[in-house]
């Protein structure tokens, strides 16, 4: 979408700012000063360039880096700004801002910034303080909603559990009237849905000692699992993971609550029975299901609806819940007898299971007799306190089997004390032993870390689990034996097959006799006579070696085999040497070859609504066709690359082979309009030279004096030397030894003046040189040592930007993104020039990110990367997938050449100093050692040449198949090559994320306004029978319903006000605003409505051939095969 607004436009707009740096302050929700001043923004400009100048404006507290900018219209505060996007390209969100006086850009906190203040102040305070926060935190999600979305996003939900935990029963149940808030918005449900920790936590409120913390902690889980049903399985699994860690069985604190019968509180049971009932509806197979009552069986379930119901004066609700409970399980039995389940029951139909053998298929544990299900898991540990039921008669045995143990049950009641009052005192020491833990964990800083080891543990079982499944033994032996080989084994290898070059090199060191014979040639006149310089025995050993080469081209486990014969021919030699194709006679007279007629050119392609890249066969035409445009356009300086300029060695150039490309004429011509007005003359920049800093060299004495604290005693100095041993004297050591080698002269005098004062000690200094002077040929052995340990870095220093050439211009041939990219540019080009051409010199690349729009300010790359992206080819960011060009543009391959020359000509050399040290006392075993190393290092650098050689011929013939002329081949150098594309592609993957992070702002603006404000409420789900039928009413009278408005504090405020009458009723507590009406009225649909489901729902079907409730199969028993069966299941674990 093009926005047309003009580039230097300005738009007027109030602005005005909230003091909201404590976001925890309910105050801050009204924009000051009430007048709001005026600011003139600039449409095109981006706003973070402008907010500073807004902030001293209006003299807002934000710090610019935490400041944000949001629409506040007709009371109502509405989306965030953009701040690295221009006013002009959120038209929409300002539209209509200045229809009434009212309406303004607040400068206000970032979100990111308040979330991070709140968990902060959470997280910190202590007291009182920690009171306040917790108490205004309903009503600061309340008055800001936005917020919630980003408390969820950015760990909020953490820091309520965490806070939670350690907290008495006051703190949570101001943290449960907050997560009831946050719960009302679709946002925050989502969240919770996503964050099972919080569902765990809820759970474990469930065995709290304080009713209203446990009530609010049933009503939240209900909304929640009424909310969808795939909640149920979430809730699910939190309450198998809090029971795990404490040692008891799934579902124990909601039986421990239903088992209280001298406590027993008729709403806290029907809510328990309610969570229970709605928890199984929405569990969809018989496995699930049944692995879920089976459990609540074995606590004993049967024994207490039992008592409840036989106990006078049971709530109506409280019957019919457990009515609905038994209903559903003797219908998944399939033993109804045709009896019709209760209207409150939300699955009408059986649990899916796969099997369809009813002789074999599962039931509940109540229809088994005596057996104990073998799907069920027991924990690793068992509380027996509070667990099994005293009162159950699920089994006529004097003992019942619970987690794989026989436990005697009148063993249990020999404590002389009622069992309530057991109860009473058991959860009264786990809630001070729990207490106790969580003050000390926090103190101790270590509450995070348990929570991590938690998880960890989990996921390594998780590990082994899988480990066990998949065979991973026999996996792992499989991917072992693929392994590849070793280094060492490879250099083994490459030693043995250099053997006969090395014996080679030993019998060249050994020769005496020079191989040089003289020549003469003569002159024109025969007299005069030149004699040739002789070669010496280096020289000739050299070519020897260069004749007799077998060695691959392998270097510091680079491989460089791919370079053959080919590569060796210099495209850039004259035609008439080297084998290379003659070139053709000159024309006689000096007459020039006749030019190709008008007619054998190609026509000018025809250019529409879009630019095709099929130019590429055609654009070789008439070069002085012109493009026709309604408006002139802005001019690309770039060199074009010609026919006369494409060698005919290369054949086929980058430009012949680039892939169609499409662009847009009338946006290009809309967004690169040339305006006079916009011409602005290049600033020159200054190029500060950096100063050479000159130091004054010291005495002499003093700088050996400063050079021997860093070296070891000079004995030990003199032995190292000799023996090359690396571990006493290092690299820089050796360059400290060369810098202070003694003259003659300076030993001389060191001689004389101990001869003429044999009294006096020497200094430190003269002592030092004078030890050094004792050693034979220090110099050659410093520098053949030198030579020796610097020779494995200086060759990879020479290897290393080779390859990341060889495999960069490999990958540039290849690369989709990188044809695709000038492709879509010579298109732009081409219509923006009006004139056809075959291609432009790649330099021209640095120059497109400073070429802008006149309308947007956007530079050409901008848009480029908009075009590409668009294309429909599978491009990439280009930059990560250069990286060997990257890498090459920081090597100075002019110096990289002159380096290995130098390492020839140090090798020659050494060869001459080894010669040297050979005559003096040399250890053989030493002597041996460096005779192979210099015999290595020779071929070495001999297959250094030939790669070097070879790849800077491939590099000239990827230049000029790149269109680059043949003359200014020879002067381009590897490194500017690559700079400029490394530069180029970098440019390219900024901009490009830059833009794909616009795009996805816009996606999650749009797919945020969805949910934005939105309530749970406005669910059909939720509707109660009287707002469904007064929407009917509304809809047959053509009268708008108060569903359709935005979910703005005022409709959420006449919402609650027609909820309040129809809930007044109902309940017995005071109220504070209408959501807690809300919460309210959405725990009474949850437990008392009728469920919504219009056709009976089919559950997938249990892994069993027909399975059962665990009730209806302990008392039914087993047949004899299911019974062997049941024994064959328990041999295997």
């Amino acid at each position: 979408m093009i926005v047309k607004m003009e580039p230097d436009e300005l738009i007027t707009l109030r602005v005005q700012y909230l003091v909201d740096t404590d976001p925890l302050n309910c105050t801050a929700m009204y924009p000051i000063p009430t007048r709001a001043p005026t600011y003139a923004f600039a449409s095109t400009m981006p706003l973070a360039t402008q907010l500073g100048t807004i902030l001293r404006l209006l003299g807002a507290p934000q710090r610019i880096d935490d400041a944000a900018i949001q629409v506040y219209k007709d009371g109502d505060y509405g989306a965030y700004l953009d701040l690295e996007s221009s006013l002009a390209e959120q038209s929409e969100d300002i539209e209509g801002l200045n229809s009434s006086r009212k309406n303004s850009l607040v400068v206000r906190t970032q979100l990111s910034v308040r979330v991070h203040a709140i968990i902060e102040k959470l997280l910190s305070a202590e007291g009182s303080d920690l009171r306040r926060a917790l108490f205004s935190l309903k009503q600061v999600f309340q008055e800001d909603k936005d917020l919630v979305h980003a408390f969820v996003a950015l760990g909020g939900l953490n820091c309520l559990v965490r806070v939670g935990n350690g907290a008495d029963q006051n703190y949570q149940n101001y943290i449960l009237r907050a997560l009831g808030q946050v719960m009302l918005y679709v946002d925050g449900m989502n969240g919770v849905m996503k964050h099972e920790p919080t569902m765990q936590w809820l759970y474990s409120l469930i065995a709290s000692n304080y009713r209203s913390v446990v009530k609010t902690a049933l009503k939240l889980l209900l909304v929640f699992v009424e909310y969808a049903e795939s909640n149920c399985y979430v809730l699910v699994s939190a309450i198998h993971a809090v029971d795990k860690s404490q040692g008891t069985l799934p579902w124990s604190n909601i039986m421990r609550l239903l088992k209280d019968y001298d406590n027993a509180d008729a709403e806290l049971v029907i809510y328990a029975t309610s969570l229970i009932n709605k928890t199984l509806a929405g569990l969809n197979d018989q496995d699930t299901f049944y692995d879920e009552t089976d459990l609540l069986e074995q606590q004993g379930m049967e024994s207490v609806i039992q008592r409840y119901m036989s106990k006078p004066g049971t709530d109506i609700d409280l019957l019919d819940q457990l009515q609905l409970y038994e209903a559903v399980l003797k219908f998944e039995d399939g033993e109804s007898d045709g009896i019709r389940l209760p209207d409150n029951s939300v699955r009408k139909t059986q649990r899916y299971r796969q099997g369809t053998d009813t002789a074999e298929r599962r039931k509940s544990r109540r229809h088994s007799t005596g057996a104990n299900p073998a799907v069920i898991q027991s924990p690793k540990k068992m509380n027996t306190h509070g667990v099994l039921d005293e009162d159950s008669s699920g089994s006529t045995n004097s003992t019942e089997v619970s987690n794989g143990l026989v436990l005697d049950r009148k063993s249990l009641d020999s404590a002389g004390v009622t069992p309530g009052l057991r109860r009473r005192r058991e959860r009264a020491e786990r809630h001070k032993s729990f207490l106790r833990e969580q003050q000390e964990a926090a103190a101790n800083g270590i509450l995070a870390a348990l929570e991590k080891r938690e998880l960890e543990s989990d996921d390594e079982q998780k590990v082994l689990n899988q480990l066990k499944r998949d065979h991973t033994v026999k996996d792992l032996t499989q991917k072992l034996s693929n392994m590849p080989t070793s280094p060492t084994q490879e250099k083994n290898r490459i030693v043995g097959d250099m053997s006969g070059l090395i014996n080679k090199a030993k019998e060249g060191l050994a020769k005496t006799k020079s191989k040089g014979e003289m020549s003469r040639s003569s002159s024109v006149d025969h007299d005069i006579k030149k004699t040739e310089n002789k070669k010496s025995e280096n020289e000739l050993h050299w070519e020897e070696l260069v004749r007799n080469r077998t060695r691959p081209l392998n270097l510091c486990d680079l491989d460089f085999t791919d370079l053959n014969s080919d590569d060796e021919k210099d495209l850039l030699a004259p035609r008439g040497l080297g084998g290379g194709i003659p070139p053709p006679p000159p024309p006689i007279s000096g007459v020039p070859p006749p030019m190709l007629p008008a007619n054998m050119l190609h026509p000018p392609p025809s250019l529409t609504n879009s630019v095709n890249s099929s130019l590429n066969g055609s654009v070789n035409g008439d070069i002085g066709a012109t493009i026709k445009k309604n408006k002139k356009t802005v001019k690309l300086f770039w060199k074009e690359v010609r026919e006369d300029m494409v060698s005919n060695l290369i054949g086929k150039t980058i430009w012949d082979e680039l892939p169609a490309a499409q662009v847009d004429t009338q946006k290009l011509e809309h967004l690169f309009e040339s305006r006079a007005k916009d011409l602005m003359s290049k600033k020159q920049h200054e190029i500060n030279k950096s100063k050479e800093i000159i130091v004054l060299d010291h005495k002499r004495s003093n700088a050996i004096n400063i050079a021997i604290t860093k070296l070891p005693p000079p004995r030990a100095i003199k032995a190292a030397i000799l023996k090359m041993d690396v571990t006493v004297v290092t690299r820089e050591g050796i360059d400290k030894l060369l810098n202070m080698l003694p003259t003659d002269e300076e030993r001389c005098k060191i001689q004389e003046a101990q001869l003429a004062n044999p009294e006096l000690p020497l200094g430190s200094a003269e002592q030092f040189l004078l030890t050094l002077a004792t050693i034979s040929e220090l110099g050659a052995r410093l520098k053949l040592w030198a030579f020796r340990l610097d020779f494995d870095n200086s060759e990879k220093e020479i290897a290393e930007p080779l390859m990341d050439l060889k495999q960069g211009i490999e990958i540039l041939r290849s690369n989709r993104t990188f044809k695709c990219i000038l492709s879509t540019l010579l298109s732009v080009g081409i219509f923006l020039n009006g004139t056809p051409v075959k291609g432009f010199q790649i330099e021209y690349l640095l120059k497109v990110p400073e070429v802008k729009d006149t309308v947007q300010k956007h530079s050409l790359l901008h848009h480029l990367c908009h075009m590409v992206m668009e294309s429909g080819n599978e491009t990439t960011d280009l930059y990560s997938e250069i990286g060997p060009i990257t890498r090459a543009s920081k090597a100075d391959f002019t110096e990289l050449a002159y380096n290995l020359n130098q390492l020839e000509m140090e090798c020659k050399a050494s060869w001459d100093r080894l010669k040297l040290i050979s005559k003096h006392d040399c250890p053989p075993q030493l002597q041996q050692k460096l005779v192979d190393f210099l015999a290595d290092c020779a071929e070495r650098i001999i297959i250094l040449q030939i790669v070097h050689r070879r790849i800077i011929n491939r590099y000239r013939k990827f230049l000029l198949w790149l269109g680059v002329p043949q003359h200014s081949v020879s002067e381009s150098k590897p490194n500017e090559f690559c700079r400029i594309v490394s530069e180029f592609a970098l440019e390219y993957r900024t901009t490009r994320e830059r833009v794909q992070q616009q795009i996805e702002k816009k996606a999650n603006h749009r797919e945020r306004n969805k949910t934005r404000g939105k309530m749970i409420i406005d669910i059909a789900k939720f509707k109660t029978k009287e707002d469904r039928a007064d929407a009917e009413l509304k809809t047959l009278l053509g009268t708008p319903s108060a569903d359709t408005a935005d979910g703005t504090l005022t409709w959420r405020r006449k919402r609650a006000d027609n909820l309040r009458s129809c809930m007044s009723q109902f309940t017995d507590e005071n109220y504070t605003d209408g959501d807690d009406e809300i919460l309210e009225s959405l725990v009474k649909t949850a437990t008392k409505a009728p469920g919504t489901r219009t056709t009976p729902r089919e559950r997938k079907r249990t892994r069993h051939a027909d399975r059962k409730s665990l009730r209806r199969t302990l008392k039914n028993g087993l047949t004899e095969e299911e019974k062997q069966h049941v024994a064959a299941l328990i041999k295997t674990y």
